[in-house]
């Protein structure tokens, strides 16, 4: 580990856990969202994992940090406790904190951009470029890989049909679970909830997507490299 900027470095011991973790959250659902993104009306049965790199970004990491240790704060009164919100991710890769509702999660990218994503972290005034902004401006990870897959795509040159999937560490705090789509972005800016939960598994059968409307609340910590695996393969 370093102790300060940033870095990314091979992580060879953890392309099995990071394929097994993929293999367990991957959910063979076509959607909207797939067709208008790719063009393509195929879903992959999953996927390979080629290679995975841990981000050490230590500025990012900081700011992090700090955004953590206040939503613990905020959330340790009587009243304003947090409720447990579990996720297909829970208890994999390492320990998080759950006082504060922390998450692994999945944000499908390019490998450049996951790269880019990597050196300057998330940016809310990027939302919605690769598509719209259901619940409001903010950023949008899921807690199945293959949903986050349906935002990913392929590289270039070393990188050519190879997509990137970037798990990063969240902060849930107290969640507020909605069904229908409108910029909720001010409950969460408010402080009144930490996060939100797009819960269209409950709504029409597909996928959960978490939304963060503070860029400090996530952080990327690795960088997945795979390719796509059809059943016509």
């Amino acid at each position: 580990a370093t102790q300060e900027g940033m870095h990314i470095f091979p992580d060879p011991n953890r392309v099995n856990e990071v394929q097994q973790l993929m293999n367990d959250t991957w959910r063979v659902i076509a959607t909207r969202d797939r067709r208008l993104i790719s063009g393509d009306g195929r879903v992959p049965v999953g996927c390979r994992v080629a290679s995975v790199l841990r981000i050490e970004n230590h500025a990012g990491y900081d700011k992090y940090w700090k955004h953590k240790s206040e939503v613990t704060g905020r959330r340790s009164g009587a009243g304003s406790a947090c409720e447990a919100f579990k996720l297909e991710t829970d208890n994999r890769l390492n320990l998080l904190d759950p006082e504060c509702n922390e998450k692994y999660l999945f944000h499908g990218t390019n490998p450049e951009s996951a790269h880019a994503i990597a050196r300057s972290l998330f940016r809310i005034d990027m939302a919605g470029s690769c598509r719209g902004c259901m619940f409001g401006p903010g950023v949008y990870l899921a807690e199945n890989a293959s949903k986050s897959d349906e935002y990913a795509k392929e590289g270039s040159g070393v990188y050519l049909g190879l997509c990137a999937m970037l798990v990063c560490r969240a902060v849930a705090g107290r969640v507020l679970n909605v069904e229908t789509s409108a910029d909720f972005s001010e409950r969460i800016t408010s402080g009144e909830y930490d996060s939100l939960c797009g819960d269209r598994l409950a709504a029409v059968g597909t996928f959960r997507e978490m939304v963060f409307f503070h860029e400090e609340a996530v952080y990327p910590e690795f960088i997945v490299i795979y390719a796509r695996v059809y059943g016509d393969y």
